[in-house]
Formats: C-alpha cells, structure tokens, sequence
C-alpha cells in the first residue's frame, strides 16, 4: 500500500514538472501589475480592519488577568513605537533614495497613525507613505542628474587657492579621500 501511495506521488510530480516545463511564464503587464497592486492594498486594509475589530471583540471577552496583561503590552508598545516607526522609516526613506541631509525631515512628513507594527515586527503601510512622500516631495529625492558635476562648478578636489596653506586636519582628510 506504500508503495502505490509513493508512485501515485511521483507521477504527479512529473506531471506538474512537465506542465510547468511547456508552460512558459510571461511578466504581467503593466495594467496587470497595478491592478493586483491596488487588490492587495484594498486586501491589507480590509485585514486592518479585521484585526482591530478582533482586537475588541477580545478586549470585550477578557479577564482581569487578561485587561492587566494587554494594558501592559499596550504600555510597553506605546513607548516603543515611535522610536521603531522612526528608525524603520529612516531606513525605507534611504532606500527610496532620498538625500541623506533631508531624511530627518521626510520622517517627520509620514503619517505615523498609518504605520503599525505587525506581529512579526514588521511595519505595515510604510511603504504606501514612502511612496506618497516621494510623489508629494521629488525634490528631497536623488535624481540622474545628482551624481553629474554642473558646468562651472568645482568639483570636489579641485585646486586650492595659493594663498592658504593647509592645516594639519585638512592634509589628513585630503590624504584619506575626506
């Protein structure tokens, strides 16, 4: 009896290896993409939803232990919070780009009400804020033509004026690439 369940198995895989062989896959298109972009944030907030509404149905059907427990929990996590959001949001920020200089001021543009962490530590909804701060403010963003020296413009390097000797924490950062 083994052995009929073990070939039974193998010649479904083989079947799923040869339907997936002749089948090639193809990227969706553009209108697919943002389609199923749009689904799954419409299926995010519907799970926000349902977890706050479990939440309370659970706070409702508590004991004293329990209510002790969670307020503490709430306690810890309200102190917390902002300083995970923030770090989180620094580095999602950096990763979109933004100019090192601005990136204290970009965190503070993100509606910290829309973040949450999850329960495996994640924070949820910082990418749609990063994405709407990018769209809102462009120019706290790197574009192409940040990295391009401007014409006329001195490059980092270039020759100092004769007049200037240099002091000793100059010539240490020019010999280090500083």
């Amino acid at each position: 009896m083994a052995e009929e369940t073990t070939t039974e198995a193998t010649t479904e895989g083989t079947e799923a290896a040869k339907v997936t062989a002749t089948e090639e896959w193809t990227p969706p298109t553009k209108a697919e993409y943002e389609a199923l972009q749009a689904k799954l944030s419409q299926t995010n907030a519907e799970s926000a939803k349902r977890r706050v509404e479990l939440k309370e149905l659970q706070k409702q059907h508590e004991t004293d232990a329990e209510k002790t427990k969670r307020e503490a929990a709430e306690a810890a996590a309200a102190l917390y919070k902002p300083t995970a959001v923030k770090a989180s949001a620094r580095a999602a920020l950096l990763e979109a780009d933004a100019k090192t200089d601005r990136v204290a001021a970009l965190a503070g543009l993100l509606d910290v009400s829309k973040l949450d962490i999850d329960d495996s530590g994640g924070i949820t909804g910082l990418e749609a804020e990063v994405k709407r701060v990018k769209a809102e403010y462009p120019e706290f963003f790197k574009s192409e033509d940040d990295g391009k020296p401007r014409p006329g413009k001195l490059t980092p390097g270039s020759k100092q004026t004769a007049g200037t000797p240099k002091t000793a924490g100059e010539q240490i950062a020019a010999r280090y690439g500083g």
